[in-house]
């Protein structure tokens, strides 16, 4: 080693002999401080002052000795060499002292042995230190690391030889386990549904770095044997010395939920659960592949109904949603599993048949015409058929293209129907009525400040000519709760449904808003209460007028049907515009606070609008922000919609406030709006505003390979 200044203590009472040490140790290079000592007081004072490097002490002194000296350094907690030098020593004593913790025993007489013994127990005393550095630095890193893998949000356990040996709570709660020790010694295949063994094998034998590049999704294990999916990521790792692997799980049930919600959106119709065009035309051209190659026979189907339009001018699309939900079960049932069926436009069908021959086809298709000529849909008194015109094509070998197919169906289709486009007249009720009524497009305009409106509305409010009409509104995350949005709409002279931004502002120039509000509020509470009977937890969003804002009578009336339906408040949310807020901030803040006083929640419309209003947001205990229709029109292709949507749902966010995108008409806005981060949609892609409250939120989706059926939560009909 390279030689330095040594601080060396010597405990002696001779000087003579002191100095054959301090010689000795000059010979080998050493530059030398050091100090005679000779008694317990004398050697306390020097290791007080010290440091010191050595010490070098006679074994045996009047009233002190090398034992001594020794349990001195002990109790310093020094860890420097300790060498006896002395004229003689017995065995059993050198045994002893060595024993003690002496490095080294040298005789005066051979006082050259001094240094390379010194020199020796110098280096081992360098390694010691630097092994306890070591140690606590592994310690405090391992500390750290444990730390920092309990405290992580992610789902991480250790495995060797595909044994778990150690996990993180978050793993220990995600798996079920309460304790590590319930899941030490656990294969990591018995978390695995065993369908996914072999696929979770081949992804553990691949390069670390391909497995921690790309995380793989398996259908994972719970403790009480439910199934969820997760995705797994590895990556190797040393832990306490031995070679391990460390897997990161994910719970992706959420997002796979999603997912496959989105998939079925851009495959199928949403109000009759069949295909959609985009979808039937890419499995044609697969059908025209696959005749090509096989020479088989197929045939094409489409369907052209004749009294859609008729029955949507006269009685609403409601009705008319009906009848286009008859025809697709009546669809599926004709044509059977195998059939491909899809809506291929507003009121035309098609169906893909393979694998059957031409009779069988020819008596589906003849089966399914009588059905539906035989099929009826009555309402309001009048009766209309459901009747339609086919055009049926054979696909083969010769076929030229999937354009050429639908082209030439579209036109047999046409041919089929009569001449004259003359629609059936309606058969009567058996009780004749003695005037027809008029259309409601017949119905002459009302001014806004009429005396007819005015007489109207006070009759509505008076018999109850109102009608709620409700709109899913839809959590994009996997949260299957009901919410709906409450529309109101009057119930016109003979029988049509008027819309409230045609009513509305008469009614606020006749000052009968606060009626209305008090007339929604109160039948809202009781069809909710309705619904929680039988044990549906929906949630209502009621709008309100600007007037509600000021109006403190509303508050009381609210809780008092609340406290007569028996129905607690967290599933009632008012809803106000943001202009209405705006432009009475005082009084928005008072209402809200009462209302959140009283347990229920609170909804701002039109979010987005209007920056000015996000110093005063802050402030206010809004639950829900609806991002105003302007944004979400054409967000698949308005990039500066695209950046404002994102920039409304990063403050919405920042303020711990829910999103909800109202007026979503597109497939393509959806996957935009869920990678934005929005919580709902409501749109009519989904449902129009309908006086039922039939949509279902819990089902599951259908994916592509079903065809037989449609989903649950897409069967309710639009308005």
């Amino acid at each position: 080693m390279e030689k330095q200044i040594l601080r060396v203590l010597i405990v002696d009472d001779s000087p003579d002999d002191t100095e054959l040490a301090v010689a000795a140790l000059r010979q080998s290079g050493y530059m030398l401080k050091h100090q005679r000592v000779q008694d317990l007081a004398s050697m306390q004072t020097a290791l007080d002052k010290g440091p010191w490097d050595a010490v070098v002490s006679e074994f045996s002194l009047p009233h002190f000795g090398a034992q001594l000296a020794l349990d001195m350094i002990k109790r310093a907690n020094l860890d420097i060499p300790f060498m006896v030098l002395t004229r003689s020593i017995r065995d059993s004593e050198l045994a002893k002292i060595m024993r003690n913790g002496a490095h080294d025993v040298v005789l005066k007489t051979q006082t050259a042995r001094l240094a390379p013994a010194l020199e020796r127990e110098l280096r081992v005393a360098e390694e010691r230190r630097l092994y306890r550095e070591t140690s606590q630095a592994l310690a405090a890193m391992e500390t750290k690391n444990r730390a920092i893998i309990d405290g992580s949000r992610e789902a991480i356990c250790y495995c060797q030889d595909g044994m778990h040996i150690d996990a993180n709570k978050v793993y220990l709660e995600l798996f079920g386990y309460e304790n590590f020790s319930d899941l030490e010694g656990i294969p990591l295949l018995n978390l695995i549904d065993k369908n996914d063994h072999p696929l979770l094998k081949e992804y553990l034998r691949k390069p670390a770095a391909q497995n921690t590049a790309k995380p793989h999704e398996f259908l994972a294990l719970k403790n009480d044997s439910s199934r969820f999916h997760a995705e797994l990521a590895v990556s190797p790792i040393v832990l306490d010395g031995q070679n391990c692997t460390q897997v990161m799980v994910t719970d992706v049930s959420k997002r796979k939920a999603v997912e496959n919600r989105l998939q079925y959106l851009s495959q199928h119709d949403p109000l009759t659960g069949l295909f959609n065009r985009t979808y039937f035309t890419l499995e044609l051209n697969k059908l025209l592949e696959t005749a090509k190659k096989n020479d088989s026979q197929n045939a094409l189907l489409y369907l052209d109904l004749q009294q859609l339009k008729e029955i949507n001018d006269a009685l609403g699309h409601t009705v008319g949603d009906r009848l286009l939900l008859k025809v697709a079960r009546v669809f599926r049932e004709k044509l059977g599993e195998a059939a491909i069926l899809a809506r291929f436009s507003g009121d035309e069908f098609a169906a893909l048949l393979h694998g059957q021959g031409e009779l069988q086809i020819k008596e589906a298709v003849a089966s399914l015409l009588t059905t539906l000529k035989e099929m009826t849909l009555t309402e309001g008194g009048k009766t209309f058929k459901c009747d339609g015109t086919v055009g049926l094509v054979v696909i083969d070998k010769h076929t030229e293209s999937a354009q050429a197919v639908l082209t030439k169906a579209y036109q047999a289709c046409q041919q089929s129907k009569p001449k004259k486009a003359a629609v059936p007249e309606p058969q009567p009720e058996k009780k004749p009525v003695a005037e027809p009524p008029k259309a409601a497009a017949d119905i002459p305009a009302l001014s806004p400040i009429s005396n007819e409106w005015q007489d109207r509305l006070q009759t509505a409010l008076k018999k109850n000519g109102f009608q709620l009409a409700y709109q899913p509104i839809i959590n994009l995350h996997g949260d299957p709760a009901e919410y709906f949005e409450v529309l109101l709409r009057l119930v016109g002279s003979k029988g049509e449904l008027i819309s409230a931004g045609e009513f509305m502002p008469a009614a606020e120039k006749l000052g009968l808003t606060s009626a209305i509000d008090r007339w929604v509020v109160r039948h809202s509470i009781e069809s909710l209460a309705a619904l929680h009977r039988e044990n549906r937890a929906a949630s209502f969003f009621v709008n309100l007028c600007p007037t509600a804002l000021k109006d403190p009578e509303l508050l009381a009336l609210l809780q008092k049907h609340l406290a007569a339906a028996k129905l607690e408040p967290k599933y009632l949310v008012l809803e106000a515009d943001e202009p209405a807020i705006a432009a009475n901030p005082a009084d928005a803040a008072m209402f809200m606070q009462a209302l959140k006083k009283i347990g229920c929640r609170f909804s701002m419309d039109n979010f987005g609008n209007n920056l000015s209003m996000l110093n005063q947001l802050r402030e206010l205990p809004v639950d829900f922000l609806k991002i105003s229709g302007t944004l979400i029109r054409n967000l698949s292709t308005d990039n500066i919609s695209q950046a404002s949507l994102k920039a409304a749902i990063e403050l919405a966010k920042a303020m711990n406030k829910q999103t909800i995108a109202k007026l979503v008409e597109k497939v393509e806005d959806l996957g935009m709006l869920w990678n934005l981060g929005v919580d709902y949609v409501q749109g009519n892609y989904f449902q129009q505003a309908d006086a039922r409250l039939s949509y279902e939120f819990a089902s599951e989706t259908t994916l592509a390979s079903d065809t037989n059926s449609s989903p649950n939560w897409a069967s309710g009909s639009k308005g």
